[in-house]
């Protein structure tokens, strides 16, 4: 599989490194260090359209898909592994109301979140839930033209920022079909009923807010239901593969991240009048690191054309989305070994990856997850 970019990739990408290079990496460094959201960042990038490469252009999109979408994680992760968060986790939602919802929804919608007029979260994950994405309590109760909705949401990234403008939800409708009885609600920020939690530090994702949100009988109406009643547990189990990409993407960026760090110190650095890179102990590890890399980027991408072409992709989905994020640990760690005791200060931008890379190995299903489903591949 030749890895070439089309023109239109070739467009974004380059668009992407003149934001990351000529704002983003200049910039970031104090807000990942006080682990605080970068307002003024995020609108710029939001201003560049970048937020809607991946949908349709009838409502404002750039229409290059789960590929295009994959090439915005990994380049926003070799520059700063939390702004891709920020952008994955702006998708989520999107890419629910952009499959699932009708016209008119995607029109009310969609078509801001891709003009960039705000930022979205999606909330699935419950206090007592984690993996377990059927086991959902929230609950949605019809009444006359509305939905009322009540319980809690954890984990929700870019929900209570200054840019946050909607939510969507999974909450269950029909309690006496189980799994087969959520569905997916589109929630604006300020309906009466509607709180944030604050946020919490982490030691990934650090500029990148996430929180627990509140529904306390928070009503909207009928019409703020995403696709049919009934689909919600669906609509979670396909948004959450095609996020695992870019959450595999995000791995990949990260990883040729800690490469470029590696490198640019270890060309100057010598142990006994010896480059360290003539130090084989050193050196094996990033030649694996390289081939790793070159591995995850096929694997991600034959996933994002799979999703593209609407063939199965989950299995592939699970495959890359775990490779590529066990080894963004792996990358990470080898490249703070090659700055020696200098990794573990803050100062050296590699002491931060070891926390960011090991966020990715449980966001959007934990690595156990995806052996799960990859195993089941053995008994089917």
């Amino acid at each position: 599989m030749l890895l070439d970019l089309n023109e239109d990739e070739t467009l974004l990408k380059n668009g992407l490194e003149q934001f990351t290079e000529g704002a983003l990496r200049p910039r970031i460094k104090p807000f990942a260090d006080k682990h605080e959201f970068p307002t003024d960042l995020v609108k710029e990038f939001l201003a560049l359209g970048f937020m809607g490469t991946a949908y349709d252009p009838d409502f404002g999109g750039g229409g290059l898909g789960t590929r295009g979408a994959a090439i915005v994680a990994e380049t926003l992760a070799r520059a700063e592994p939390g702004f891709a968060a920020i952008y994955l986790c702006n998708s989520a939602p999107m890419t629910v109301i952009a499959r699932y919802g009708s016209d008119d929804i995607k029109r009310k919608w969609l078509e801001p979140l891709c003009r960039g007029d705000f930022i979205a979260s999606f909330g699935v994950t419950e206090p007592s839930g984690g993996s377990d994405v059927a086991s959902i309590k929230m609950r949605a109760v019809e009444d006359g033209d509305s939905f009322v909705l009540s319980g809690s949401k954890v984990f929700s990234t870019n929900a209570g920022t200054a840019l946050h403008g909607v939510s969507t939800f999974v909450a269950v409708t029909d309690p006496e079909l189980g799994a087969k009885g959520l569905s997916t609600f589109v929630v604006p920020v300020g309906t009466p009923g509607f709180t944030v939690g604050k946020a919490g530090r982490k030691i990934g994702w650090r500029i990148a807010d996430s929180v627990e949100l509140f529904l306390d009988n928070c009503r909207v109406p009928k019409a703020n239901m995403v696709g049919n009643r009934g689909e919600g547990l669906k609509q979670i189990l396909t948004t959450l593969s095609i996020g695992r990409i870019l959450v595999g993407a995000t791995g990949l960026g990260l990883s040729r991240k800690a490469i470029d760090l590696a490198k640019i110190y270890g060309a100057s650095r010598k142990v006994g009048g010896i480059p360290i890179f003539q130090n084989q102990g050193l050196t094996f590890p990033l030649a694996d690191t390289l081939t790793n890399i070159h591995a995850a980027e096929l694997m991600i991408r034959n996933a994002a054309c799979l999703a593209d072409a609407e063939r199965p992709f989950r299995l592939e989905t699970s495959m890359a989305k775990l490779f590529a994020t066990e080894m963004a640990s792996e990358a990470a760690d080898i490249a703070l070994q090659v700055h020696g005791g200098y990794g573990a200060f803050e100062e050296f931008e590699v002491s931060g990856l070891i926390g960011e890379a090991r966020v990715l190995r449980i966001l959007e299903g934990t690595s156990e997850i995806q052996r799960l489903i990859i195993g089941r591949e053995l008994s089917a």
